[in-house]
C-alpha cells in the first residue's frame, strides 16, 4: 500500500469513520425512502398497501402482531411458519407502529444495527491484535461497502445478521480466556442469530467442534465450553419450536423452506420456470399456495422437501454441479439482471479470490490463527448452505463485516498470534 495513502488513513480517528459509515447508510437509506420510492419497499402498511409494504412478510408480521396478536401475515389469516421472530421484533420496536411512515423509524433502527456491526469490527480487531493501520482498513472496508449502504434500507434480515455474525465469533474467541462467561454468551448470540435465520442453528455445532482442538483450555474444558455454548443455543430456540410444534403438530426447529428453496434453486441454477406448485400438484392433487417466498402451509413444503430428497438420490451426479452454480451465484446474483451481477462480481470477486490466496499461502506457512480457521469456517458454512439451496439475492451482504475481518487478518503481518 502507498505510504502517503497508508499515512493518512493512520491518521483517521476511528469514532470518525464510525460515524460518518452510520450517517452515510442512515442518510443515503432516508433519501432513497422518501425520495426514489423503488422497489416499492416503503409503501404504508395499510389498507391497500398492506401485502406490499416492506420484504419478505416481516413488516405485516409485525403489525399483525400490533393488530390482532397473531403471528400471521395478516390479521385472521394462517399462521406463519418460514419467518422466525427476530426480525418483526425488530420492526415493532422500529416502525410498525408507525403504519402510515414505519420507514422513517426503521432507518433509525437499520443504522443502530450498522453501529452495533461497526463496534463488533472493531472490538474484534483488537482481540485479534491488528495494528492502527488495519483496524482502520476493517472499518472502512465495512462502513462504506457500497452494498452494505444500499441494503441499509431494506427490512429484511441481512442488516441484524452483519451484526450478529461478528458477535458470535467475537464471544466463541473469547471462550479460552472465560469460558463460563463466553460459552454462554456465544450460545446466546448464535441462538438470537437463529431466530433471525435457520442458518445460525448449526454454528454453535461447527464452533464447539472446532474449540475442541484449541489446545490452551484443558480438554475436560474444551468439552464443556462447546456443550455449553450449544446447550444454551438450543434454550433460546426452544420456546420457539415449541411454538411451531404446538401450532403446525410438526417439529420445526426453526422454520420450513428447505422444500420450496430446493425447488427454487433447482429453476434458477438449471433453468425453467419454478417448479414448485406443479410438483406439489404432482404429488397430492392439491393446489399449491404461496406468500412471500414460500408455502403458505408446513404440509406443502414437507411434500416438497420430500421430492427434493428423492430427486437427490435419482440425480446425485448434479449435487456436486448444484454447488458449484450456487456459490457463483451466491457471489454474483442475477436477480436484478445483469447489472447487479456484473457490480456484484466487481465488488466481491477480487474480494473472495485475495482471501482465498492469503489464507492457502498462511496455511501452507503453517501461520494461520485459530481465530482465522475459524472465521473462515464459519463464512465458507453460510455460503455453502445458502448456495446448495437457493443462493438469490443480495445474502453475501451480512458476510462483509466478518469477511473484511479476515481478509485484514490474513495480510496485516502483526496479527499471526495464534488465538
Amino acid at each position: 500500500m502507498n505510504s502517503a495513502v497508508t499515512h493518512r488513513i493512520e491518521k483517521l480517528p476511528v469514532p470518525a469513520i464510525i460515524t460518518a459509515a452510520v450517517l452515510l447508510r442512515l442518510t443515503f437509506g432516508l433519501f432513497w425512502m422518501l425520495a426514489v420510492n423503488a422497489p416499492p419497499e416503503n409503501v404504508p402498511v395499510a389498507g391497500d398497501s398492506w401485502e406490499q409494504a416492506g420484504a419478505d412478510g416481516y413488516l405485516q408480521i409485525a403489525r399483525t402482531l400490533l393488530v390482532s396478536g397473531e403471528y400471521a401475515f395478516e390479521p385472521g389469516g394462517p399462521p406463519v411458519h418460514n419467518r422466525p421472530p427476530v426480525q418483526p421484533a425488530l420492526l415493532l420496536l422500529f416502525g410498525a407502529w408507525w403504519p402510515s411512515h414505519w420507514y422513517i423509524p426503521w432507518m433509525f433502527g437499520s443504522a443502530l444495527l450498522a453501529l452495533g456491526s461497526l463496534l463488533a469490527v472493531r472490538v474484534l480487531a483488537r482481540d485479534l491484535g491488528f495494528s492502527p493501520l488495519a483496524t482502520r482498513v476493517a472499518l472502512l472496508l465495512t462502513g462504506f461497502h457500497p452494498y452494505l449502504v444500499f441494503i441499509a434500507k431494506t427490512s429484511t434480515f441481512v442488516n441484524a445478521a452483519a451484526l450478529l455474525l461478528p458477535l458470535i465469533l467475537l464471544a466463541a474467541l473469547r471462550i479460552p480466556r472465560r469460558p463460563l462467561l463466553y460459552a454462554p454468551l456465544a450460545g446466546l448470540l448464535a441462538g438470537i442469530g437463529a431466530l433471525t435465520h435457520g442458518t445460525f442453528l448449526l454454528i454453535p455445532f461447527i464452533l464447539g467442534t472446532l474449540l475442541l482442538w484449541k489446545k490452551d483450555l484443558t480438554i475436560g474444558r474444551r468439552f464443556t465450553a462447546s456443550a455449553v455454548m450449544l446447550l444454551v443455543a438450543l434454550t433460546v430456540v426452544a420456546p420457539w419450536t415449541y411454538r411451531n410444534f404446538t401450532t403446525f403438530d410438526r417439529f420445526i426447529p426453526v422454520v420450513t423452506g428447505n422444500g420450496y428453496h430446493y425447488w427454487k434453486g433447482e429453476a434458477i441454477y438449471f433453468g425453467g420456470d419454478y417448479p414448485m406448485a406443479e410438483k406439489y400438484e404432482q404429488a397430492t392433487g392439491r393446489e399449491f399456495r404461496e406468500r412471500y417466498y414460500g408455502a403458505v402451509e408446513p404440509e406443502m413444503d414437507a411434500v416438497l422437501w420430500d421430492l427434493a430428497k428423492r430427486d437427490m438420490m435419482e440425480r446425485p451426479e448434479l449435487l456436486p454441479l448444484r454447488i458449484l452454480i450456487g456459490t457463483a451465484t451466491y457471489f454474483a446474483p442475477w436477480d436484478r439482471g445483469v447489472a447487479k451481477a456484473t457490480i456484484s462480481v466487481l465488488l466481491t470477486i477480487p474480494f473472495l479470490i485475495a482471501m482465498i490466496i492469503l489464507f492457502f499461502r498462511r496455511w501452507r506457512s503453517k501461520t494461520l490463527t485459530f481465530a482465522q480457521l475459524a472465521i473462515a469456517a464459519v463464512l465458507v458454512y453460510i455460503v455453502e448452505a445458502y448456495s446448495f439451496f437457493c443462493a438469490w439475492g443480495s445474502y453475501f451482504n451480512m458476510l462483509i463485516p466478518l469477511a473484511s475481518v479476515l481478509l485484514v487478518s490474513l495480510w496485516e503481518e502483526k496479527s499471526e498470534q495464534r488465538r
